[in-house]
């Protein structure tokens, strides 16, 4: 039987860098609007488990190279999300100009810009 990945949670919910933590992305907004920034941006992640339950509004200048999306049960579109509205989205974390290094997504879903999302889709095709 294979062991079970422990992971350590971030020393600093404040940081721009997180290397093979499991980052809470809710505690990482949280300590974003705490500091009057009102999304999660500029951040990176490597070799990181993102965890959920939540939302991801991906507004521009993202980067995914290496990531493991989460448990989309063979289907890309259970973890994707078109917002109703063209404008806005509430309730979904935004974030903007981050860089995602390996890892995984866990309890993620994910929304924003068509483009960004038929990309998504894709991912699912080309597997």
């Amino acid at each position: 039987m294979a062991a079970v990945q422990t992971w350590k949670l971030p020393a600093d919910y404040g940081a721009d860098v997180f290397d093979g933590v499991a980052v809470s992305l809710f505690e990482l907004y949280r300590a974003r609007m705490a500091r009057k920034q009102p999304m999660i941006s500029g951040v990176t992640f490597r070799d990181c488990r993102i965890e959920g339950p939540a939302v991801l509004l991906v507004i521009d200048g993202c980067t995914f190279d290496g990531v493991r999306f989460g448990a989309s049960n063979g289907d890309m579109r259970n973890i994707v999300l078109h917002p109703a509205s063209p404008t806005s989205v509430t309730g979904a974390l935004p974030i903007k100009d981050c860089t995602f290094q390996g890892g995984h997504f866990f309890g993620v879903g994910f929304t924003g810009a068509p483009t960004f999302l038929q990309q998504l889709l894709d991912l699912g095709k080309a597997q």
